[in-house]
């Protein structure tokens, strides 16, 4: 098996691109709008999201060319995410057999909802249409901007989206089958009539806060906080390749483990057997010192999420340092996971944990109200999404 590292991050999000993010992030400055009847009419119970990062294209046009009169925001984002993230590994072009992975977890449904209101209107559609509304765009233009050869997919497993299409870069690498890949995950969900927001609210899914911050692992935690959408795209490589052409390493990806409850469609178990198997099996023999949870503060999520971490740590959780990466960025769903697996990855390589922001925390939980600094060894990262798909990263220092 080949060992694999992360020698490039680039999150978009609306807290920034690249290192303005991380920036953002470590001063725990987020960015909250508010649900009026101008972004929503009608009756919702949430009042706060996080709006698509605006991404200006016009410095990456010599290399996106006539992409965006062809596709999606969400492509055209994620394109952006893996330019910033080659020229952060140092990589001007990439082995032809490069694979491309990257999770979205939704359908592209502004283009969709567009494309229905031009037919309803009996007005002709654009030329654009179809791939505009493919979800496999994202894996497929990346393919084409870099000219790369190698496996290109996409991967849609709800909020595990991201770190599944991480996981199987981590995997196609281990096993030989390509020295270079480019993943991640990117989701676009601003529509007409804020159709995605709405089936979240409806589900009562939605944070309730007066300020809009979910605070996960709180006593008033009430809900996730939305946000439209972004990108994060990863480079990862083969060590040995990495090393021949002298790039800086982020940090080593070192296990990779995914699995279903076949439980529920929306819910999680009471007690949640699956998720802390796989847990168990991805950390045997290691000693964490870091994981960055799902942590969307929906009532249900965090209770959960706390059993596994208590089942699997023991009494070495008290030495794990936790936090929750959504309470900050809000949730983008399938982006979500492929941004705290970066945030691991930068963690690791600048010795830096972001801080939380709760109300009363949970006990027995190491949840820092403060951006620390610490040296991480190993960092774990977990996704839970609908449907009951689990998955979880390791990250180690080199």
């Amino acid at each position: 098996m080949n060992r694999v590292v992360i020698t490039g991050i680039a999150p978009v999000n609306a807290m920034g691109s690249g290192n303005e993010f991380f920036n953002n992030l470590m001063a725990m400055r987020p960015v909250i709008s508010k649900a009026d009847n101008n972004y929503c009419a009608g009756k919702i119970s949430s009042g706060w999201y996080v709006p698509y990062p605006e991404v200006d294209l016009a410095p990456y046009m010599d290399k996106l060319k006539r992409m965006p009169s062809l596709a999606s925001k969400n492509a055209c984002t994620a394109a952006v995410a893996a330019i910033i993230a080659a020229s952060d590994a140092g990589i001007s072009e990439f082995d032809p057999d490069t694979a491309v992975f990257f999770g979205v977890s939704t359908m592209n449904a502004d283009d969709v909802i567009n494309a229905y209101n031009l037919i309803k209107g009996n007005r002709r559609l654009m030329p654009s249409t179809n791939p505009k509304a493919m979800a496999n765009a994202v894996p497929a233009w990346i393919s084409i901007l870099f000219n790369v050869h190698g496996r290109s997919q996409v991967i849609s497993t709800a909020c595990s989206s991201g770190p599944d299409a991480v996981g199987a870069a981590y995997e196609h690498i281990s096993m030989g089958k390509s020295k270079m890949a480019i993943c991640g995950g990117a989701d676009y969900m601003k529509s007409d009539e804020e159709m995605i927001f709405r089936s979240f609210d409806v589900l009562g899914a939605l944070t309730r806060s007066t300020d809009g911050l979910p605070r996960p692992f709180s006593d008033q935690r009430s809900g996730f906080l939305f946000c439209e959408g972004g990108a994060c795209a990863l480079i990862l490589e083969e060590y040995e390749c990495a090393l021949r052409r002298n790039a800086d390493i982020y940090a080593e990806i070192t296990g990779y483990d995914s699995c279903c409850d076949a439980y529920h469609i929306v819910k999680m178990p009471e007690y949640p057997q699956q998720a802390v198997a796989m847990l168990r099996k991805l950390t045997q023999g290691k000693k964490v010192d870091y994981y960055n949870a799902h942590g969307t503060a929906t009532e249900v999520n965090d209770r959960i999420e706390t059993i596994a971490l208590k089942e699997v740590f023991g009494n070495d959780l008290k030495n794990v340092i936790i936090n929750a990466t959504k309470g900050i960025t809000g949730h983008c769903i399938g982006t979500s996971g492929a941004i705290e697996a970066a945030v691991c990855a930068y963690s690791i390589r600048h010795g830096i944990v972001h801080g939380n922001i709760p109300g009363t925390p949970f006990e027995g939980l190491n949840l820092p109200d403060k951006t620390t600094k610490a040296d991480i060894k190993c960092a774990v990262s977990s996704s839970f999404g609908f449907g009951g798909h689990n998955c979880a990263l390791m990250f180690e220092k080199i």
